[in-house]
């Protein structure tokens, strides 16, 4: 059977856009180089969505002088795993403000009682410091607000968390009256007084 030139010249031309619509075969590395291509576009996709649908309180958490905020994201493909993982990761981060906190307030007794020039109230310090941080609970936590949104296949979570910092003062102030060395360094110091007066002033709810 004999074909035309034309019909010849188009036959090949069909071939050719059915291979160019099949794309690279499977294991090859045009494929493996397409799949990563593929994987980064979506990546960025996700990016963007997450960063265009967070919550203004999740990029800029509330400042407040009586407690300490923190948000946190996660997404999972199950929707309580996503919620769960999401205050997990808000809680991480509560934990590290927390004993920031901390260790600069007992910076902050150590530089009003000269510990330089002690070194027993500066061991001291240290040893309360260490066990203030250790002790810190955070059952003392509030979910203020939570925000679930669907992304490509699986659901994404935003949390902010709220703890009182009148519970992280007073744990500070009763490792350091444990202590007959500090109770009686920093009694007197202003650092103590105002501690003793945040403490006053978070349990009357003013």
């Amino acid at each position: 059977m004999k074909f035309s030139k034309s019909y010849l010249v188009t036959s090949a031309a069909i071939l050719t856009g059915l291979a160019g619509c099949i794309g690279p075969q499977p294991g090859t590395s045009s494929f493996v180089a397409m799949q990563q291509e593929d994987q980064q576009k979506a990546a960025i996709r996700a990016a963007e969505q997450s960063v265009s649908k967070a919550p203004s309180w999740y990029t800029e958490p509330p400042v407040d002088a009586t407690a300490i905020y923190a948000a946190g994201t996660e997404i999972s493909s199950d929707m309580q795993m996503s919620m769960d993982m999401a205050v997990l990761s808000a809680k991480r981060a509560l934990a590290s403000q927390i004993g920031n906190r901390l260790s600069s307030k007992m910076k902050e007794f150590a530089m009003q009682v000269g510990s330089n020039d002690d070194v027993q109230v500066s061991k001291e310090i240290e040893r309360v410091t260490t066990n203030v941080i250790t002790e810190v609970n955070l059952a003392g936590f509030t979910r203020e607000k939570s925000e679930l949104i669907s992304q490509g296949k699986g659901y994404r979570t935003y949390v902010l968390l709220r703890y009182p910092l009148g519970e992280s003062n007073r744990m500070i102030l009763d490792q350091m009256k444990k202590s007959a060395v500090l109770d009686s360094k920093l009694r007197a110091s202003k650092a103590f007084q105002e501690l003793e007066k945040e403490i006053d002033t978070a349990r009357s709810g003013r």
